[in-house]
């Protein structure tokens, strides 16, 4: 067997697939980028890696794909084998995604930035938004997977209320809503959080007509996919205040360049896609152990983590 590795290599977790699999040969590189062809890959079973180089057709004994993300529209159209599993990195980015939501919200609630504007010197203003409170405020979490439910958890702490939008109903939320609810769902957050993966059924899911239905103070909060919201659609909305505000984690162009409109739209924070801390010293381990458990389950013909529906992929 010949494992290709194509990530940040933890030396504990690749000793642990390395003892998990004493026979095969593993090949450490630098990540493939998107575009990228990779010659004489023909032996590869098993790439863990972000990207598939564009001739994964001739990976002819590729059998598993573990993807260091949680998106996997990257694969579509490349044309992987019938054979070939695909597994995404859903659980990896859930703690520090949750902790970039709540900051956000009390930012929000209690205005930070403009008390951050005061001048100094400037008379002591002891306004009523600065001592606000997110304590019964409600959060609605739309796409209840791991971050879903991680966002719900920690906004148990302060006092916060969620609500859920997913398919199916799990313990947690205060109130669950299915997908045809969205109306009746759109009309009670104070804030938004956008946890859903991009999939041809989310790609613009909200556009100027849900935007509308929230309640004019609520503020959108999206660290997941930014095509799941109309662009066009959310900028309106920020100028026109159809909402309050954003905040941006994840952008239709990224890098964002200068002149984004973003950068400029009232009340709106922008971040350059660091929800997810894949910089941070947790970030690593934890995706190396979702890897080895799952080499583990492959070893002993368990069924994997994490599995993705080919008709899902495209």
């Amino acid at each position: 067997m010949e494992v290709l590795v194509a990530q940040p290599v933890d030396p504990a977790g690749l000793r642990r697939v390395s003892a998990l699999l004493p026979d095969a040969v593993i090949t450490c590189r630098e990540p493939l980028g998107p575009g990228e062809s990779v010659p004489g890959l023909e032996d590869v079973t098993v790439l863990f890696a972000d990207h598939c180089p564009v001739n994964v057709a001739d990976l002819v004994a590729l059998r598993w794909v573990q993807l260091g993300s949680a998106g996997y529209r990257q694969l579509a159209g490349l044309g992987l084998g019938p054979a070939v599993r695909v597994k995404n990195a859903s659980g990896v980015n859930d703690i520090p995604i949750a902790e970039w939501c709540v900051p956000m919200m009390l930012s929000f609630a209690r205005d930070y930035p403009g008390m951050l504007r005061a001048p100094a010197g400037a008379s002591w203003v002891r306004d009523r938004v600065y001592q606000a409170e997110l304590r019964g405020r409600r959060v609605g979490v739309f796409g209840y997977g791991s971050i879903g439910r991680e966002v719900t958890r920690v906004c148990g702490a302060p006092g916060l209320e969620v609500w859920a939008l997913s398919r199916s109903q799990s313990s947690g939320p205060a109130r669950f809503f299915a997908p045809a609810r969205l109306r009746e769902f759109l009309s009670g957050p104070d804030f938004l959080v956008i946890t859903a993966p991009l999939t041809d059924e989310t790609a613009g899911r909200f556009g100027a007509e849900e935007l509308a239905r929230l309640p004019r103070h609520a503020v959108l909060l999206n660290p997941a996919r930014a095509h799941v919201v109309d662009e066009a659609a959310l900028l309106a909305a920020l100028r026109n205040g159809t909402i309050a505000g954003a905040a941006l984690d994840v952008h239709h162009r990224e890098p964002m360049l200068p002149g984004d409109p973003f950068r400029t739209a009232p009340n709106t924070v922008v971040s350059p896609h660091v929800s997810g801390s894949t910089g941070s010293t947790h970030f690593l381990p934890r995706l190396w152990d979702l890897f080895a458990d799952n080499v583990s389950r492959f070893v002993a013909g368990a069924p994997l983590r994490n599995e993705i529906a080919r008709a899902d992929i495209g």
